[in-house]
């Protein structure tokens, strides 16, 4: 209990992970729309993206570097044993009212990186105390998929006040996004929900709405407990927009999509709220 109160940010109000055992389920887009709906919503908002491996959420947000990094523009902050202040911290990037940070602020969008495993948990954690958030009332970090770093090294030294998993409607995503929610539990970071992405095909000519994957027969009582906050149908108008740089939300506010990633926020506003009020009936 020590150690999780003080690892909590002093100038950060709540810090949220999306996650999922499984990768190309979603999680980056869950992630940018979730910030860009509670930014719409008045609330100031940091996005951090902890995939090292593969950052997307540059590119979904209009943020593109082609150019190969080389020599120091290529090295990553690792080491930096105390807290800058904060003239001396990197300066996030503002996107629709979220400040941004990612590892592919630094290489190109085809340039590999490849830190020792054991590296990631302190990379993305010094990108946390090097970068200058200001005082948002939501910190999102976007994690990699599986279970293993940074997620181990987050859960471990920080506090975390509700992990959003990301799943999509067949069972071999559900399955790995079970295993993701378990270890939250075992790390004892609150899961607030699960989304369910790619939740079926939004004709953009009639608006019928056809089933993609086949829906998952099995039952996985670790997901099925969570509340549901939101299916997010496959859009193609969406997914060009995001590729652009434009998220639904930007470029298609009255659609369908954005509408679910907006009443998403809604129903994380009203757990965290209820959470809250929960905790000081208890004291």
């Amino acid at each position: 209990m020590r150690r999780r109160q003080k690892m909590r940010r002093d100038r950060i109000g709540t810090t949220l992970v999306v996650g999922s055992g499984k990768g190309g389920v979603g999680k980056s887009t869950v992630s940018v729309n979730l910030a860009v709906a509670l930014a719409q919503q008045g609330a100031t908002v940091g996005l951090l993206d902890g995939d090292a491996y593969g950052p997307s959420i540059p590119m979904m947000l209009g943020v593109r570097k082609g150019a190969m990094s080389q020599g120091w523009q290529a090295v990553l902050p690792l080491a930096q044993a105390k807290e800058l202040p904060p003239e001396k911290k990197l300066q996030p990037l503002v996107r629709y009212g979220v400040k941004i940070m990612s590892v592919g602020f630094f290489i190109a969008e085809e340039q590999a990186v490849a830190p020792m495993p054991d590296v990631l948990g302190m990379l993305i954690r010094q990108l946390i105390s090097l970068v200058d958030w200001g005082k948002p009332d939501y910190f999102i970090i976007d994690l990699p998929p599986g279970t293993g770093e940074p997620q181990a090294t987050l859960c471990r030294e920080m506090h975390i006040d509700g992990a959003i998993l990301v799943t999509t409607p067949q069972d071999i995503a559900r399955i790995d996004t079970a295993k993701a929610l378990n270890m939250f539990q075992r790390a004892g970071v609150p899961a607030l929900g699960v989304v369910q992405n790619m939740d079926g095909f939004l004709c953009p000519h009639c608006g019928e709405y056809t089933d993609i994957f086949p829906p998952s027969q099995e039952t996985r009582m670790l997901l099925d407990e969570l509340p549901l906050l939101g299916r997010i149908p496959l859009d193609p108008a969406a997914v060009v927009n995001g590729d652009k740089g434009y998220p639904v939300l930007v470029s298609i506010p009255q659609s369908a999509v954005a509408q679910t990633f907006t009443s998403m926020a809604d129903k994380v506003i009203q757990i965290l709220a209820a959470r809250e009020q929960d905790g000081k009936t208890d004291m």
